[in-house]
């Protein structure tokens, strides 16, 4: 060239002219050659600082590929850009910090970018996205882990909702996969879950309709819980021939209209 793009560049910026360096930058990089890879970082830095809009537009029309991936993606992090920083990072700590941003995080974004990590990253991310604000990402991570729930494995996603106490989430995660398992523990969970947090409805029809949960494990967490209408217990009771076992707890338990209706 005739004249340093270097030269050029700094001549324009000095001045604030960021339109005017941008301008020339997109056109002497047109070619996106490898040589040109610090000049790519110049350009996309200069804009993320000065009006990250044109960023944006940078990146959706795939104009560099030989930029500093990192120091762009610390840029993008302070300017806000959180789907573009988490599209950079490559570090799992980077990804756990810019992943609790989810009010600036479509569901369809993070749908499609939880598909690219391993299952260990995965989970730490909705570790660390219901560690940071349970109750507003609760129904997020209850999408993420229902989709991916064959590959993070429910005996993890099981775990994960228990260290945070949230039946509700065990609840509406194992809602979305209890009618298509054969997994008696995915059951199970679901009975107790339904039953922590009132659903009793789910409870009946469940110990009703399903044939894959332990009915001696089913049968002793109701008699523990006592429910007011001990139709799930019955249905175990029935459908694993406990039947001197019920009428015994429901004489104990003074509920005499249901051992005159089921016994």
């Amino acid at each position: 060239p005739l004249v340093d793009f270097n030269t050029v560049v700094d001549i324009f910026t000095g001045r604030n002219l960021i339109q005017e360096a941008t301008a020339f930058l997109v056109e002497v990089l047109k070619p996106d050659r490898e040589e040109d890879a610090a000049l790519q970082t110049k350009c996309l830095e200069i804009n993320l600082i000065a009006a990250p809009h044109v960023t944006e537009a940078l990146f959706s029309n795939n104009m560099f590929s030989h930029y500093d991936r990192n120091a762009i993606a610390v840029l993008c992090e302070k300017a806000g850009l959180f789907q573009r920083a988490l599209q950079h990072y490559t570090e799992i700590e980077d990804i756990r910090r810019v992943i609790t941003n989810t009010h600036s995080l479509s569901p369809d974004f993070l749908a499609e970018y939880f598909s690219g990590l391993s299952a260990e990253w995965a989970l730490e991310c909705l570790k660390q996205m219901l560690s940071d604000n349970l109750r507003q990402n609760l129904q997020l991570v209850v999408q993420l882990a229902t989709r991916y729930s064959e590959q993070l494995t429910p005996e993890a996603l099981i775990e994960m909702f228990e260290s945070f106490n949230s039946f509700e989430g065990l609840f509406f995660y194992l809602g979305g996969i209890v009618n298509f398992s054969e997994d008696g523990d995915v059951h199970y969970k679901y009975i107790e879950a339904a039953t922590k947090i009132g659903q009793y409805k789910e409870v009946e029809r469940v110990t009703r309709e399903s044939n894959y949960y332990d009915g001696e494990k089913v049968k002793n967490f109701l008699k523990e819980v006592k429910l007011a209408d001990p139709r799930p217990l019955i249905n175990v009771c029935d459908k694993h021939d406990f039947v001197d076992e019920l009428t015994r707890f429901l004489y104990t338990n003074n509920m005499y209209k249901y051992i005159e209706v089921y016994v």
